[in-house]
Order: C-alpha cells, then sequence, then structure tokens
C-alpha cells in the first residue's frame, strides 16, 4: 500500500495529492458548476448532484487508495484552488495495465491543467506502479478529453463501438495509449 501522506506530485501548473476527506465541499461545488460538460460524459456527474454524492465518491476515492484498486488525486492550481481530479483506476498488475480518468472545473478548462494532472499521474503510475501501458477511453464527441491524450502523445488505437451508456444512449469510445 502506498501511504496517503507519502505522496504529492507538482509541476510548475499543478499539484496532486490523494483525496482526503475533508475535500468533500472543494469536490461539490467543482461538479455543481461543471454538470453541463462534465455530465455529458461521466454518469456520476448529474442534474441534482448533492453534498452526500460528493461524500460517497471522496470515500471511494480514500478507499480504493488503501486497497491499492484504484488512485485519484485531488488536483490543485499550483496556487491552491481545487481543479477537478486525476486517476488510475482497473489496474491490473499482473499485466502492468491500468485505465485513466479525468476531469477540471468548467471554469478552468483549457488552460493546460487536465494535460499537467494527466502527466503526473501517468508518471506516477509508470515510476510507482511499474505500469508499461495507460490507457484513455473517452467517448468519440468528446474532443477535449481526446485532446489531452493527443497532448499527452498517447496513441489512437481505435474506436470501440457502443463503449458508453450515456444519458440512455450508446455512445462509441476511443481508445489511446501510453506506453513505455
Amino acid at each position: 500500500m502506498i501511504g496517503l501522506d507519502k505522496v504529492d506530485l507538482q509541476d510548475a501548473l499543478v499539484r496532486l495529492r490523494p483525496y482526503r476527506l475533508e475535500d468533500v465541499d472543494a469536490v461539490f461545488e467543482a461538479v455543481a458548476e461543471s454538470i453541463p460538460e462534465v455530465g455529458a460524459y461521466e454518469t456520476w456527474c448529474h442534474e441534482g448532484y448533492t453534498l452526500e454524492n460528493a461524500a460517497e465518491y471522496v470515500a471511494w476515492w480514500v478507499s480504493s487508495w488503501e486497497k491499492g484498486t484504484a488512485y485519484y488525486f485531488a488536483v490543485h492550481e499550483a496556487g491552491g484552488r481545487y481543479l477537478g481530479s486525476c486517476g488510475l483506476a482497473g489496474i491490473d498488475r499482473e499485466h502492468g495495465t491500468a485505465g485513466m480518468g479525468f476531469w477540471i472545473r468548467t471554469p478552468r478548462t483549457n488552460q493546460g491543467f487536465a494535460t499537467a494532472a494527466a502527466r503526473l499521474v501517468t508518471e506516477f503510475g509508470n515510476d510507482v506502479l511499474g505500469l508499461a501501458r495507460v490507457e484513455v477511453l473517452a467517448a468519440v464527441d468528446n474532443a477535449a478529453s481526446r485532446r489531452v491524450a493527443e497532448k499527452l502523445g498517447a496513441r489512437f488505437e481505435g474506436i470501440l463501438r457502443d463503449r458508453f451508456l450515456l444519458r440512455g444512449k450508446r455512445h462509441d469510445g476511443a481508445l489511446y495509449a501510453l506506453t513505455e
């Protein structure tokens, strides 16, 4: 297990640390202002999102870290404000693979934060977890997430038909991978 207090990733733009239970209010605030954009691609982000929903997600992120099943980071501006989340899940230790997910609060998108966070999380996955492959799977029409994958240097591997069920409708997914 990797201790929650032992990891702090940063560059000139962002600082990432494991989630803490006291992050609930910041998560709720960021999600609430981002529902139209993030909710189009994430089932957990929806109208009526509550403080209790935020508490459940933060508790899951903390618990998953402690179990070693997923590693999600609270993403902050280098100056301190909470921006969103970036992490690794679906970790397959035998084969050294994982999937990466990320989101940034709407008013702070298109400023390089997601790419910076994803780069740091990829390095964490490679250096600390020993991953050889990190995948980014995004809905085909999710241009922002696809752009982050491309900026990271991830290789586009193809389209997965009917990969997502979002708001009652099937969507194809674009698969990208970062390999050592």
